[in-house]
């Protein structure tokens, strides 16, 4: 069938096949082949919309920030030549979406913006898996929201036919765990003990887990009730993350050369109508950085946990807004068995890069900048020998 045939396919059919894409970067795929194909399916709702507000959130802060929701994908290359003997390459990358609905490509790492000609990025040539969700707030001019540890998407009821039925899970301050509800105009608190500092919160196979400084992972049940759900590792490296990994969850302990920035002024952070008072700032401590790694998973059979000494051909990637990982075989020529991160200090100021990511390697227990092993940086787009401006 030539292309001519394709684009002469009846305007019923187009949209039935509109309405089977997964995807919103399948969709824009789509609008992109033709005229008639752009015509009968429309542009994907902005990610801006959901929510378009969020108020009473702890402060200082004078304005209401926006909540963002980006994907993290495997960027295929797709070859012209079905013949083609060539094997195909595969980058990681996050993908938004501007209010006109273009896409937009970052660094799932450092947040910056990749920018691309349309003759380096022709969205025919390539297909995205998706792989993850990332979430974060920003303030109405860009900026991440200081005192915002990490934020989900948290669905009241798998089984609701309501899309609006969902809400927000963050952590404020390390030290409380909010909730926020489509369509409410205030956060409500979890409760929770008031010297626990809470590190990461994630979703895999849709329930949601928090881990706590000393590594204890907690349960958020639909209704809001905080469960320890496993026992505490008791681990004694300065900050934790959590990674799901082919279903299973783990905690990567990440240890420091030193104390972590400290949060001050909780006390009467809420008042007697559970609204957060925007009282509280922080100690100006340095940003320690990591000198080693232990990861952990938990035997499901013994009810306890154990370090895991190999990824094997996995790739664990530790994101300011989303952590998450990806094996090594579905990107041709990445080393596996290895963890990519920033520290603490590379988030501020501007002017991310790929030098300001480290790659931690299980195999030695090494550390060394991205900048230094570029046979590392083959899994992030743009590659070597494109262009990215």
């Amino acid at each position: 069938m030539t292309s001519i045939q394709w684009a002469d396919l009846a305007k019923e059919l187009l949209e039935m096949i509109g309405k089977r894409l997964d995807s919103r970067v399948d969709t824009l795929r789509f609008r992109a082949v033709c005229t008639s194909w752009r015509s009968s399916v429309s542009l994907p709702s902005s990610d801006q919309e959901i929510p378009p507000l969020i108020l009473n959130l702890p402060g200082p802060i004078s304005y209401a920030p926006l909540f963002f929701q980006t994907t993290i994908c495997r960027m295929d290359h797709v070859h012209k030549d079905p013949d083609s003997s060539s094997s195909s390459k595969s980058w990681l990358v996050k993908v938004g979406e501007s209010n006109y609905g273009k896409l937009k490509l970052f660094n799932p790492l450092t947040n910056q913006e990749i920018k691309y000609s349309p003759i380096a990025l022709n969205l025919l040539e390539f297909k995205f898996v998706e792989l993850s969700k990332a979430f974060l707030l920003k303030s109405p001019h860009g900026f991440s929201v200081d005192g915002i540890n990490k934020v989900v998407l948290f669905r009241v009821s798998a089984n609701s036919s309501d899309e609006n039925e969902f809400g927000i899970l963050a952590i404020f301050h390390e030290v409380e765990l909010a909730y926020w509800k489509y369509g409410a105009e205030s956060w409500i608190t979890l409760g929770g003990d008031e010297n626990v500092q809470y590190d990461d919160i994630t979703v895999c196979n849709e329930r949601v887990y928090v881990v706590d400084r000393c590594g204890t992972v907690s349960w958020i049940s639909p209704v809001l009730n905080v469960t320890q759900y496993y026992p505490s590792l008791y681990c004694s490296g300065g900050q934790k993350d959590l990674v799901e990994c082919c279903g299973d969850l783990y905690v990567v302990d990440r240890y420091l050369d030193g104390e972590r920035r400290r949060w001050v002024g909780i006390d009467g952070l809420m008042d007697s109508d559970d609204e957060i008072l925007p009282n509280v700032g922080f100690t100006p401590t340095h940003a320690p950085k990591a000198i080693d790694f232990r990861v952990y998973k938990m035997d499901e059979d013994w009810g306890k946990w154990i370090e895991v000494k190999s990824l094997d051909d996995k790739v664990f990637v530790l994101g300011m807004d989303c952590s998450f990982s990806v094996s090594c075989k579905e990107f041709n020529g990445v080393k596996g068995n290895c963890i990519y991160y920033m520290d603490g200090d590379d988030y501020v100021g501007s002017g991310l890069s790929g030098g300001s990511i480290h790659v931690f390697q299980l195999e030695d227990r090494s550390i060394h900048k991205l900048a230094v092993i570029p046979e590392f940086s083959e899994i992030f787009w743009p590659p070597s020998n494109v262009s990215s401006v």
